[in-house]
């Protein structure tokens, strides 16, 4: 049984005046490299449409939606080149919403994780330990903390067996995502059983949580991953929207777990030859928390 369950970005192009942009939408279309992650199709059936403008600019909108959610000019000396680079920002939009609305087929893990998001008063030193407190809630119950303060997030394996756990936050304003633990992405993430752990509690490594500049509140979406065996987090991090995304290797395999593989099979849109482990022996789950930030 597999956890992926997500289709093909389905894509649309459209223009106003073909007479000002660099290239037709026809002639855009069949010069378009194929790519797993994409499929092609008319605008009323396209989750996202691009729009095609003078002086070489593109803009980017959901289904539905009349605000662009990006924006990006496009100069190329050759056209050859305009078509591979607006299926890079297409893969980059697919990949994120595939890893971001990732799911595992069973619930096998969700009982031996303890967790707790909270706020950071005072960080750990060398001989005392952080202090936390309860986050606040807004009017709705969801959970804030204000622009500048220190998040933490505290964990427990309540298994009999160690597990892997993993801790990643998406930007859905940037369409970018950033390892939040382990720290850096070669560092050990095993939890033994019965073990505790307070990520970003200090001294050295804090989560200040800030606002895009310019704006009063925005939402950080936490997604924590467990995994019975270990994976090669590095693979989920991406920069904005925008800037070149460069995965860790065109590897579908990774460490061999099936977490890692289906990771990498949402985010390339492609797996190896071998089958993947049994869910059952090698199962993994995921958890979301939006974390509210206000001014």
């Amino acid at each position: 049984m597999s956890s992926i369950r997500f289709q093909p970005l389905r894509v649309a192009f459209t223009c106003a005046d073909p007479s000002q942009v660099q290239m037709p939408v026809a002639d855009l279309l069949a010069a378009l490299p194929a790519s797993p992650l994409l499929t092609y199709a008319d605008p009323e059936a396209a989750d996202l449409r691009v729009e095609l403008l003078p002086d070489a600019t593109y803009h980017f909108y959901r289904r539905g939606e009349e605000v662009a959610l990006a924006a990006f000019r496009i100069p190329v000396k050759k056209l050859l080149a305009l078509p591979r680079k607006l299926v890079r920002l297409l893969e980059h939009v697919a990949a994120f919403g595939n890893l971001l609305n990732l799911q595992p087929a069973s619930d096998a893990l969700s009982s031996i994780l303890e967790v707790e998001f909270l706020q950071l008063e005072t960080p750990a030193s060398s001989s005392d330990p952080a202090e936390v407190s309860p986050l606040p809630r807004d009017p709705q119950g969801k959970v804030q903390i204000q622009a500048g303060r220190n998040l933490a997030i505290a964990l427990r394996n309540r298994a009999p067996t160690p597990v892997h756990v993993y801790v990643t936050v998406f930007d859905e304003r940037r369409y970018s995502v950033d390892l939040v633990y382990p720290y850096q992405p070669d560092l050990p993430a095993r939890l033994r059983p019965n073990e505790s752990l307070l990520i970003g509690s200090g001294p050295r490594y804090l989560l200040q949580m800030q606002l895009p500049e310019g704006t009063d509140v925005a939402v950080d979406r936490f997604k924590i991953w467990v995994s019975s065996t270990s994976m090669q987090p590095g693979i989920m991090v991406m920069p904005p929207l925008g800037q070149r995304l460069e995965p860790p290797s065109e590897d579908p395999y990774g460490a061999g777990s099936r977490l890692d593989r289906e990771v990498r099979l949402a985010i390339l849109g492609k797996a190896g030859s071998t089958p993947m482990p049994a869910f059952a022996e090698d199962p993994w789950w995921c958890m979301e928390q939006a974390v509210k930030i206000v001014a």
